[in-house]
């Protein structure tokens, strides 16, 4: 007898508690093949692609770094390839965590920004939102990823920031410490969406790894990459500098996934399905 199309689809997702700046892995299961998948999670869009077979069907989702904790419900519909729908729902609860506050001291034009330097940081921040805003269709990326220098982290995701002793907005990513000139790898495939001067972040490279996940590279001294560019993971892209606003040499490494803001590290710690077949 044969497997019925109407069987319930199961939600996995192999994680921890949540926190604020958390990465997800989402799998479905099914009996059958799936052929499209429609979800969300926070007012995110959860943009699935399919794992051998067909039936089973991967996902990442992102906690943004300012979530409120509770509890919240990741929802959708799986459409099967004989044309039946089924939805899917998981409630998942954010815990709250307090991050620490970082007290630093920078030039004060990136504190207090002149006409000129307000437009120019305003009219970077709507290209950078347009970036985050958008998806490839095309998933680049393979598990697992890697940092992009071989060093210990300097300053942390999260962190609340006093700039000049005025508050600032909160770290979005990770600073690996590094001397000025230290080749910046990629830390997966990916597409060159950005590779550019940027007011407070300097010399800024951004990789599009599809599916709306993308990875920046922040303060290089030299940028080896352009627009355009297909990378492979590994591959040289830039050079660690302290370009815009910075205390000094470091890269600044971050992640955007639907536009949440993520830990950029939990990428290096993602697992391929075991049973997801060829």
């Amino acid at each position: 007898m044969g497997q019925s199309a109407d069987a319930p689809v199961l939600v996995e997702i192999p994680s921890k508690a949540l926190v604020p700046g958390d990465l997800l892995q989402v799998r479905l299961h099914a009996r059958s093949s799936i052929s499209r998948v429609e979800c969300s999670f926070l007012e995110q869009q959860v943009l699935f692609y399919p794992l051998g077979d067909g039936r089973r069907w991967e996902a990442l989702a992102g906690v943004d770094l300012e979530i409120k904790p509770g509890l919240h419900s990741l929802t959708g519909t799986v459409w099967m390839s004989d044309g039946r729908s089924r939805p899917i729902r998981k409630s998942l609860r954010v815990l709250p965590k307090k991050f620490p506050t970082q007290r630093i001291r920078v030039n004060q034009k990136y504190v207090t920004l002149n006409p000129r330097d307000s437009e120019r940081a305003a009219r970077e921040h709507r290209q950078l939102t347009e970036i985050w805003q958008s998806a490839t269709a095309q998933r680049m990326w393979e598990e697992p990823f890697v940092r992009p220098v071989s060093s210990k982290q300097a300053s942390g995701f999260g962190r609340r920031r006093i700039v000049n002793g005025e508050p600032r907005s909160p770290h979005s990513g990770v600073d690996l410490r590094a001397t000025t000139g230290t080749p910046i790898r990629a830390a997966n495939a990916g597409r060159v969406v950005m590779a550019k001067d940027l007011f407070f972040a300097g010399n800024t490279i951004i990789l599009d790894h599809g599916l709306g996940l993308y990875t920046v590279y922040a303060h290089c001294s030299k940028m080896r990459a352009k627009p355009g560019d297909q990378v492979a993971q590994g591959q040289i892209i830039g050079e660690v500098g302290a370009t815009g606003r910075v205390t000094g040499p470091h890269l600044h490494w971050a992640c955007r996934i639907n536009g949440a803001r993520v830990n950029p590290v939990n990428l290096t710690t993602l697992t391929s399905d075991p049973n997801a077949g060829p």
